[in-house]
């Protein structure tokens, strides 16, 4: 998964651009209609006043985030109450205006972005809507055009590798252990901690979007830390690191909530972050 780029909102907008707080139930795909970079798609959303918004933008370049997952967006014409807008995680895909390789980039960027939400959610392909299932309109028409049934193909075999990759070739080590034992102290999951990623372990890291991957195994807890912070609104890079970045935004984080600020994720802490 590429890195993602933050842009937020500020707070002092929410109440036009994401005014409630969301539980994502699928995500839905756009296209831009022009031929600006992700940067400029999310930085003109927030410039200007329009109740129109979106929580990512990807071009042929990266991935730009405007709007924590947590938020609702105003994007599927689907009005106040519509599942669209109150459960959607928006994706725009830029450069479709022109097409050509950047659009072709992007697409790919964008089945990338998507498979990484998937796999966060525990949700499988039926989660990936388009505009159009909300509203008239003929969106995303590139997409739309080149063939819907074949960017969800391109998410599926992009998913399906990513999942043998990570479950059934590896189900037994010493890194499932710790993460049991991550789990268990974590969310009192009461997992046997036994090494194998069995279906139990796979229920509670649905469950809790906790996926397991060989990558980050060792530092689980750290990125369970910096996903929940960044999914709630703190710029933070998920690199399973705690590094000086993290450390100042989990102090930010505890002072904001009337914790005891010392950069320490102790019980309350954790307590506070999964609500």
């Amino acid at each position: 998964m590429m890195k993602i780029r933050q842009l937020l909102v500020p707070q002092s907008k929410y109440s036009i651009k994401c005014p409630y707080e969301m539980k994502p139930t699928r995500i839905v795909v756009h296209n831009t209609a022009n031929d600006a970079t992700a940067y400029n798609e999310i930085a003109y959303m927030i410039r200007n006043n329009n109740q129109t918004s979106f929580h990512y933008a990807v071009d042929d370049n990266e991935v730009v985030q405007g709007i924590p997952e947590n938020r609702n967006g105003w994007h599927a014409s689907d009005g106040r109450n519509g599942k669209g807008n109150r459960e959607g995680i928006a994706i725009e895909i830029c450069y479709s205006l022109s097409g050509g390789e950047r659009f072709n980039k992007a697409e790919d960027n964008a089945v990338e972005l998507i498979v990484d939400i998937l796999k966060r959610y525990g949700w499988g392909i039926d989660k990936v809507t388009k505009h159009q299932d909300y509203t008239n309109k003929y969106c995303p028409h590139r997409t739309l055009d080149l063939g819907w049934q074949r960017f969800l193909n391109k998410i599926s075999v992009k998913l399906n590798n990513s999942s043998s990759g990570s479950t059934s070739n590896i189900l037994h080590n010493n890194n499932v252990l710790e993460w049991q034992k991550v789990m268990n102290r974590v969310y009192g999951c009461r997992l046997a901690v036994d090494g194998w990623f069995g279906p139990d372990s796979q229920s509670k890291a649905n469950k809790y979007q906790l996926h397991y991957r060989m990558p980050t195994m060792k530092n689980e807890y750290v990125r369970f830390v910096q996903q929940r912070l960044r999914d709630i609104g703190y710029s933070l890079d998920v690199d399973s690191s705690f590094g000086p970045v993290t450390n100042l935004k989990v102090k930010k984080f505890q002072g904001d909530h009337g914790l005891k600020v010392d950069g320490w994720v102790g019980k309350n802490t954790v307590k506070e972050l999964l609500k």
